[in-house]
């Protein structure tokens, strides 16, 4: 068995930072983790935000927390830090091996995605963001490990792409019909930030990330592991 995690993100057009943060996160007990948020506004301020809480969540998860404790922690870090005065989202998608399960935690007004090419669901129950008040409940969702199964996470920026003019509004249906496909999930976190980069005509409107974690047949009896990232400078 093998998780594969795919990410794609870029920043609003014109600004040069992007404020939405992501973390691939190795889980102490076996699985991955992948921790999406996006911090209120765009640019170096947005980042501040958004890169403070990824890193903490990061690290508990690390140090064994259950991901509905680490959002909760991140919503009183910000809390405390920043008085109630700034927000942030936050969807963490895991699979762990430890118990044989994904599970998908969303303080965040985008939904998951999940489904292959049997069909598909749509996460997308109303939750607060974090760092408003205290005693924020993240929705959380745990189902068992499906080989094939691919869980897909945005921040708002996607979801909302073409919502100025255009050529049209990112659909879920389309998402949809990309996950009949055998696309892998590098190629189905290119495909969703291209079409939402084009339907904000070439200059996003705001920071977009997409991630996508799944778990496929293994091929390789030594486990090596291998990552490939690319950062435009």
């Amino acid at each position: 068995m093998e998780i594969r995690v795919a990410v794609a993100k870029v920043g609003k057009y014109a600004t040069g930072v992007s404020g939405d943060s992501v973390e691939i996160v190795e889980r102490p007990r076996g699985g991955l983790s992948v921790v999406i948020v996006d911090g209120q506004g765009t640019g170096r301020a947005a980042k501040r935000t958004s890169h403070m809480i990824a890193t903490k969540a990061a690290g508990l998860i690390e140090d064994g927390a259950r991901d509905g404790a680490v959002m909760r922690v991140i919503n009183d870090q910000l809390y405390a830090f920043r008085d109630g005065q700034v927000s942030a989202t936050a969807t963490i998608l895991t699979a762990d091996l430890d118990h044989d399960c994904f599970v998908v935690s969303r303080n965040s007004n985008t939904p998951v995605i999940m489904g292959s090419r049997d069909g598909t669901h749509c996460l997308d129950s109303p939750v607060d963001p974090i760092g408003v008040r205290r005693l924020i409940r993240p929705a959380v969702t745990q189902f068992k490990l499906r080989r094939g199964f691919v869980l897909l996470g945005f921040t708002d920026g996607v979801i909302h792409a073409g919502r100025y003019g255009g050529k049209g509004r990112f659909s879920y249906d389309w998402v949809y019909e990309q996950l009949q496909t055998s696309a892998s999930v590098q190629e189905l976190v290119n495909r969703c930030l291209e079409h939402a980069v084009e339907l904000d005509q070439g200059k996003p409107q705001d920071d977009m990330v997409v991630a996508a974690l799944t778990v496929v047949e293994g091929s390789d009896d030594l486990g090596i592991r291998k990552m490939f990232v690319s950062y435009p400078c």
